[in-house]
């Protein structure tokens, strides 16, 4: 317990001085107690039901759910439980077929009937193996193991929903910033899109792709299941260009 507590610190100090306005002491405290518990054998997110983001976002998330909402969300795990007990429908997107039957499995043996996992794989594509991971225009993986395969597909397939249909998209696959890109007119009035991870410094260009009526929210800090702190940014729509904070 004293190393996690002083492993906990030590991100605590870099992210306060990184993000001074969100890294609050005593939200930091409160925190800590789930952070260590989710750091013990067999705790996941699949097991506990939770999505793998910022504690904060997943605070925010509680607090802002509700039964009439859809959920689209690229990479499917613990927070498609965590959706389908707390809104209408939710839609995941998965690129790893064994990975998608084990989620599938939980979600039929907690009872749930709301969801649907679409199975898109990479496709291979030489003419793309050198094109750069922070490219929207891009569709590829920083993952080397993906190197010379497109996520096209997977980034596109929510072009399938109207414009404005869900009222929050997830972005926590591959091919971020390309998710990013087509996640930005589906999302309805007042609708979210949650982007995790969005401390690396290669899906910077792609925020900015952002119009100015999606206002900025950014929860850093502790996530489960890992002993480094991380970022998961908000975007807010909002149709009459009135700021919601």
């Amino acid at each position: 317990m004293l190393q996690k507590l002083r492993t906990y610190l030590q991100e605590a100090w870099k992210f306060r001085k990184e993000y001074p306005n969100n890294c609050k002491v005593l939200e930091l405290m409160f925190f800590f107690p789930d952070w260590s518990r989710s750091l013990q054998t067999g705790a996941s997110p699949l097991n506990d039901q939770r999505p793998w983001i910022t504690f904060a976002a997943i605070r925010f998330l509680r607090n802002n759910l509700r039964k009439d909402m859809r959920v689209y969300e690229y990479g499917a795990g613990g927070s498609t439980l965590f959706f389908a007990k707390r809104v209408k429908e939710v839609i995941s997107v998965e690129h790893d077929p064994v990975w998608r039957d084990q989620v599938m499995e939980a979600l039929t043996n907690g009872g749930h009937e709301n969801w649907r996992i679409d199975l898109i794989e990479p496709t291979p594509d030489a003419r793309i193996i050198d094109k750069d991971p922070s490219d929207p225009d891009a569709y590829v993986s920083s993952a080397l193991e993906f190197k010379g395969h497109s996520f096209r597909n997977y980034a596109s397939s929510i072009e399938g929903y109207p414009d404005g249909y869900f009222d929050v998209v997830v972005i926590d696959g591959r091919a971020r910033p390309s998710c990013f890109k087509h996640a930005l007119s589906k999302v309805k009035d007042n609708g979210y899109i949650i982007w995790d991870n969005t401390d690396r410094s290669y899906y910077f260009p792609a925020m900015q792709l952002a119009p100015g009526n999606l206002y900025f929210r950014d929860f850093p800090g502790p996530s489960p299941y890992v002993n480094f702190f991380t970022r998961t940014s908000l975007w807010h729509y909002q149709k009459n260009n009135a700021n919601p904070n």
